[in-house]
């Protein structure tokens, strides 16, 4: 995220010192700075000995605002937006370097690149080496499997790719990712393999025009995308092309365009101060990106004059490329060794450390490469190549030396019933039920719901027999008829689109229930909880138009209630089974790092679940079911009756897993439950 460390105050090795002859440090205190870089004035003007403090005064601002909205303090609602604002900065003032250096005939790729590597890679490299050897204390086997491919990404400058790929639903939570962070710095470095190649071979007539039309087309595409697939409009190069464009476009007007902008830098700085703290909303990136965006370019065009307050915050932004690297992991380990929510006192340890670690980095790994401590190009590269060769093994290597003899990883494996066939995506709902979703030609008993429903399946095909089981599920997607919850604000994970195709897709296993004789019994499941989730809002289809509301236990009761109905219309038997006890804390990893005896702190290290707080926990889903089944008359089965004593709810028998994570069942857990349980029989009895 942080490509232009130097540039922004100092113009250091990693971005202008291509053909210097006098080496720094003296070159960096004396070597006079190009006018044209800062302050796009057109080539040959004069230049400028002052420094931009204000630039790494802006770089200050936006990783304080990235680190305080990652320790989730509340300070600040969007401080996400601090990436924007160095998407920005990175933009702006790379292009004013490859600009200034073709007019002057002396721009190198070799050489641009060399410096690229000599500035990022050494504090990456000793932050993803750190990383990984702390990473068998924290992470569970699925973590640490993941984080494998995560450092491939952050080697190879495709970590926005790889963590794309591991956003779908059943991928660990995205605050245990240890390297989740380096997608930005990936989808900088891609934007920096287009950009020189776009202006060498292109006139320079048409530089700004083509670099205005690509920001256009970049910023409809990612208005366009947001609303379809936020996770690969917050993640990927073409939907975040436009925030370093804008600072292209900036690097590329003519000198005049800074006077008339200077009127605009105090409703600017009020804007990037602002934003932050109260968005305006809707997902990310949209237009709290947009304005962040322009109020940064604005401020970078109107060069504003050093005073105690530019040159505290220019402190920081001295730190912001170690701090940003080293804060990520921190944080991640030290919610991972509470389970759930940390006391205020370990964040605030976790952040102080941050900021001693970065400031270590920064002196003892940063500055001596960037003064030049490989004062060979090949040893460095020498010395870079090995070191991404070890870095590359190292996680295959902590698997392998940190393995037990109980195979987590297929343990605590997504549970999707009986195959990925019958988890259907968004978009496309089922035509039929394919063979690999029934355990027999003519099934009687029908599954629909999402991922819990899912992980109800591999014990009832076991233990069903000849009865013959269904699935018809689609992760995140609560059985209801007309009805489905979604999410507003920044990079939903269910937008309102997914709404719209979860009813479709309740829509068309209705009418394969309708037409589908053999089908008995219908047995539904979720765990309802995103139909009242604070600060969701609920779609509902009348008359053929989709409505929004907000959520609520009535709404909510019935979309459920209208599925009753409707499939006791089409002739079917219907039955709910209500979600298995959790509060909220991944116990199939608490079980695993228990087993394998990983660090856990807090009160919840003894991996079980005590019965008051699972049913405060789930109180608002057990009154929402107590009211589905008053109104449609229908029975729960409650698999809490099983799992819980008077005391607590276990969450392993006989040293098997339960759980896989914080509510599925494991498909050992769901085999133990149908057959303890006698699952089957319960469901056919208690249909009606």
């Amino acid at each position: 995220m942080h490509l232009i460390q130097d540039a922004a105050f100092h113009c250091g090795p990693a971005m202008c010192q291509c053909n210097w002859t006098i080496r720094p440090p003296l070159a960096i205190r004396h070597f006079p700075i190009v006018l044209a870089i800062f302050t796009n004035t057109d080539t040959g003007s004069a230049v400028q000995r002052e420094f931009r403090t204000d630039i790494q005064a802006l770089r200050g601002i936006a990783v304080l605002l990235v680190v305080f909205y990652h320790a989730n303090l509340g300070l600040f609602p969007a401080g996400y937006l601090g990436v924007d604002i160095f998407f920005v900065i990175s933009g702006f003032l790379i292009t004013g370097l490859i600009k200034t250096q073709l007019e002057q005939g002396r721009f190198s790729f070799w050489d641009f690149y060399y410096r690229r590597a000599k500035r990022l890679l050494p504090a990456a490299y000793v932050v993803i080496a750190v990383t990984t050897i702390a990473a068998p204390f924290f992470l569970s086997n699925l973590g640490l499997h993941e984080f494998k491919y995560q450092v491939i990404g952050a080697l190879t400058f495709t970590g926005n790719i790889a963590l794309w790929l591991q956003s779908d639903y059943f991928a660990e939570a995205a605050d245990a990712k240890p390297l989740l962070h380096v997608w930005s710095l990936a989808v900088e470095e891609q934007y920096y393999l287009l950009l020189p190649a776009f202006l060498v071979l292109t006139p320079r007539q048409v530089w700004l025009r083509g670099v205005s039309l690509l920001f256009v087309a970049s910023l409809a595409f990612c208005f366009y995308l947001t609303a379809r697939n936020p996770s690969a409009a917050f993640y990927l190069l073409p939907t975040r092309f436009w925030e370093m464009a804008i600072g292209s476009v900036g690097a590329l007007l003519p000198a005049g365009y800074m006077l008339r902008l200077k009127l605009l830098r105090l409703p600017a700085l009020a804007t990037l101060l602002i934003v932050p703290v109260v968005p305006i909303g809707g997902t990310h990136p949209g237009v709290d990106a947009v304005l962040v965006c322009a109020a940064t370019l604005i401020l970078l065009l109107t060069p504003m004059a050093s005073n105690i307050v530019v040159r505290g915050f220019a402190k920081a932004g001295d730190l912001s490329y170690s701090l940003y690297l080293i804060h990520w992991p921190v944080l991640v380990y030290m919610r991972a060794a509470w389970l759930t929510a940390p006391p205020p006192t370990a964040i605030y340890g976790a952040l102080a450390f941050s900021f001693l670690a970065s400031w270590a980095l920064y002196h003892f790994v940063e500055e001596p490469f960037r003064r030049g401590f490989f004062a060979s190009r090949k040893s460095l590269i020498a010395g870079l190549s090995m070191a991404s060769l070890c870095l590359g093994l190292a996680p295959s290597i902590v698997i392998v030396t940190t393995s037990s003899n109980v195979d987590f990883q297929t343990t605590r494996r997504h549970n999707v019933g009986l195959g990925r066939q019958c988890v259907f995506k968004p978009g496309s709902p089922p035509i039929d039920i394919p063979q690999p979703c029934r355990t027999t030609d003519k099934p009687q008993l029908l599954v629909w719901g999402d991922s819990y429903a899912m992980a109800l399946v591999p014990g009832l095909a076991k233990a069903a027999g000849d009865i013959g089981v269904a699935q018809l599920t689609m992760s995140g997607c609560g059985p209801a008829i007309g009805t489905a919850p979604f999410q507003k604000g920044s990079a939903p994970e269910y937008p309102r689109s997914f709404a719209e195709n979860c009813i479709l897709f309740n829509d068309r296993v209705l009418q394969l229930l309708k037409s589908n004789s053999d089908l008995k019994v219908v047995a539904i499941s979720s765990p309802f909880s995103p139909s009242l989730a604070t600060g969701s809002k609920m779609l509902i289809r009348r008359e053929g138009k989709f409505e929004e509301t907000n959520t609520s236990t009535e709404t909510a009761a019935l979309g459920i209630k209208t599925l009753v109905d409707a499939a006791r219309g089409a002739g079917k038997k219907v039955v709910i089974v209500a979600p298995p006890p959790s509060i909220g804390i991944n116990f199939g990893e608490c079980l695993e790092r228990k087993a394998q005896g990983r660090l856990m702190l807090g009160q919840y290290s003894d991996c079980q679940i005590p019965l008051h707080e699972y049913r405060r926990y789930r109180a608002p889903i057990l009154n929402l079911l107590s009211q589905v089944s008053a109104k449609a008359d229908v029975e729960i089965v409650a698999l809490s009756d099983f799992l819980c004593d008077g005391q607590v709810c276990k969450t392993e028998t006989n040293g098997k897993l339960l759980y896989r994570d914080g509510g599925h069942l494991s498909y050992e857990g769901s085999e133990i439950v149908a057959r303890q349980f006698a699952l089957p029989e319960k469901l056919l009895r208690a249909a009606h």
